[in-house]
């Protein structure tokens, strides 16, 4: 995985933009949540190993383990999921640096500031072991420093839950990183949030003392020295380090478990204690001999210009080979040796015998030549250049033939004899060089619908990315690709999709003259919404048509807007409001309206409106009515104790 990743599209919405470490398994990216519009850190998963069911299996472990852990002092895990052939992890984004990168630069870390180190990651540890969980991986580079001060524990790669019997590691090795192994991690046993303790140890050791206790060429042999060995005291290494400190240190660092802190939160304690200048509770402790002390302060001096490169190799999380160290050895030793010292005088007397039989036939004998031999370098994952050139000076001949893999072109993938061999100099090395991915031509994709397009894509091994962008053809139509149809490229190579996300702005169509219907219809199929309907009277458009659109037709806009319709209610005139006028007005005004008055009228007392004057219209005021309906006025005969022939509400009103 390398920054050819950046531009794909992730759990369909993490975008990475830049690569910011690389780790065990996986590569890590600063990346755009396209949803949530904020940056986030996505851990990818090589794609090699995505087809490994245990990396696979222990990828899900960690996001699971992290995920279940909100902790101010623990980086939170967002999502988790496959993508692109492979699998991510989206977490909190942190700023700032690693511990590793502190010590790096400053050699050392002052008392006080290791203690509040310390004491932050051990809080991160007790909430974590409270919930089932031990970390397993402990060190300087899984320790991230905020900007602002905080400190957080990141990465639970390798985390699993005590409660969980299920054990993700081959049988006979153990995973972890040599350097901050405890004991009981090293022998291959059960591990609790003591095994936490001895790491957080390992780590404020060399804060402190600008080196780690334990220091050998290879992860085994330091591992071992985990198990067998004592840590020199950190005074001896730096004098300025409070005898309290040191002791918290060493205590953590004691070989049986049970001899250390209990847990995480009694540490913690511990070095609130020491900051608050109050007498701390770890009792007395074991340390090395002074001698090795001594030999261990040598090595931190002479190293400090190149410590950083010397740990390099031993610093990765890997698998280690359990370390045997039964309990009972040291009895069985004293049980045998009676028996060893026998075996020892056989193979004594043996071997003179033979020596002298040796001497006495070598003096008949012609001299044979002598044979130098030599161990091949180990130089798989190598580049090609370099490779060859470690087998020159090792006294080989490369011979090298190329093969398609998965692997980076000019990487070293395989060799024969191999590497840690001893065979004889001057002997021929066989190199499989990685000459890329097979290569495979571009289906042409356009044109077709985005998943149509991805499942032609996938079946013949491309990685897919997609973006999508406003365009005339249909929405979820491919508009083009990259690379392009009929080109060459390597097997499993990334084809970007384009994709139509409909036009960015839509013509309102002409539907004037179209039924309501109708006009719906068109306005749906083009992607906009009809908004409000008012009616109007026409005498040029049929009841029921449209008679105009607000916007108007031909305007552009975006798409989904809602577009007004104003529509025929036919050649009709609302009938005017005469309520209260005299009989004459109100004829006058209804035939001006375009109606005819009834030539009966209908009487009715009221005691509100005085006699002679409309009371109401039928039909009623406001009604839409055809030109020239006929109206029938309803006029006041007065109140009814005066009117005469109230009787009769049809009688017109009486003559003054």
């Amino acid at each position: 995985m390398t920054e050819n990743q950046q531009g794909q599209i992730f759990g369909t919405r993490y975008r990475p933009e830049r690569l910011i470490a690389r780790g065990g398994m996986a590569d890590v990216y600063e990346a755009r949540d396209l949803l949530l519009d904020r940056l986030v850190a996505l851990k990818v998963l090589f794609p090699e190993l995505s087809t490994n069911p245990t990396f696979v299996e222990r990828f899900r472990r960690e996001a699971q383990s992290a995920a279940a852990l909100s902790h101010p002092n623990i980086v939170s895990v967002y999502d988790w999921g496959p993508a692109n052939s492979t699998y991510f992890i989206a977490m909190e984004l942190v700023t700032g640096s690693t511990l590793a990168d502190v010590i790096r630069e400053s050699g050392v870390v002052a008392p006080g500031r290791a203690a509040v180190i310390g004491a932050d990651v051990a809080l991160a540890l007790a909430f974590a072991h409270r919930h089932g969980v031990v970390h397993r991986d402990i060190k300087p580079s899984n320790v991230l420093l905020t900007e602002d001060g905080m400190v957080k524990v990141a990465d639970f790669g390798i985390a699993r839950a005590v409660t969980n019997d299920e054990d993700l590691t081959q049988t006979g090795a153990v995973l972890g990183t040599a350097t901050y192994i405890s004991p009981e991690q090293a022998r291959g046993e059960d591990l609790d949030g003591r095994s936490d303790v001895y790491s957080l140890g390992i780590v404020m050791y060399e804060m402190l003392t600008g080196t780690a206790p334990f220091l050998a060429e290879t992860p085994i042999a330091v591992a071992y020295k985990h198990v067998t060995e004592r840590p020199a005291a950190p005074r001896s290494i730096n004098a300025s380090i409070p005898p309290a400190l040191e002791t918290i240190v060493l205590k953590c660092l004691q070989k049986d478990r049970a001899n250390r802190y209990t847990d995480a939160s009694e540490l913690r304690s511990d070095l609130l204690r020491f900051l608050d200048d109050r007498p701390i509770r770890a009792g007395t402790v074991e340390m090395a001999s002074v001698a090795d002390a001594t030999m261990l302060a040598g090595a931190a001096v002479t190293n400090t210009g190149s410590r950083t490169q010397f740990i390099t190799a031993i610093e990765s999380t890997s698998s280690i080979p359990v370390i045997s160290d039964s309990p009972n050895q040291n009895e069985r030793r004293h049980r045998v040796w009676p028996w060893v010292l026998l075996v020892i005088v056989i193979l004594l007397l043996g071997a003179a015998g033979l020596f002298f039989g040796k001497r006495l036939l070598a003096s008949h004998a012609k001299p044979k030549p002598t044979v130098t031999t030599a161990i091949v370098p180990n130089v798989t994952g190598a580049g090609e250049q370099g490779a060859t050139s470690a087998l020159r000076r090792a006294g080989f001949q490369p011979n090298i033939e190329f093969k398609n893999s998965s692997q980076s072109s000019g990487t070293v993938i395989g060799e024969s004899p191999r590497g840690g061999s001893r065979v004889k100099k001057g002997s021929t090395v066989s190199l499989v060089v990685s000459s890329g991915p097979a290569a495979v031509t571009v289906p042409n994709v356009v044109g077709q619908s985005s998943s149509n397009a991805e499942s032609t894509l996938l079946a013949k091994s491309f990685n897919v990315s997609t973006n999508y962008k406003h365009a005339s053809a249909a929405q979820g139509t491919v508009i083009s690709e990259s690379p392009g149809a009929g080109q060459s490229v390597a097997k499993g190579s990334t084809v970007i999709l384009t994709v139509s996300s409909g036009p960015s702005q839509l013509t309102v169509p002409n539907v004037t003259g179209e039924s309501l219907a109708t006009a719906s219809n068109k306005l749906g199929s083009d992607g906009l919404q009809v908004g409000t309907v008012s009616y109007q009277s026409s005498s040029s458009v049929p009841s029921g048509d449209v008679i105009s659109t607000s916007p108007a037709s031909g305007a552009q806009v975006a798409p989904n807007s809602a577009v007004n319709l104003t529509v025929s209610s036919g050649n009709t005139t609302a009938v005017p409001n005469v309520a209260g006028d005299t009989v004459s007005k109100a004829t006058t005004t209804l035939q001006n309206a375009g109606f005819t008055v009834a030539s009966q009228d209908q009487y009715q007392s009221s005691s509100s409106v005085p006699s002679g004057d409309v009371i109401s219209t039928t039909p009623a005021a406001g009604t839409q009515e055809p030109a020239g309906t006929s109206i029938t006025l309803t006029v006041s005969t007065g109140p009814s104790s005066t009117a005469p022939g109230s009787s009769n509400p049809g009688s017109p009103p009486a003559a003054g």
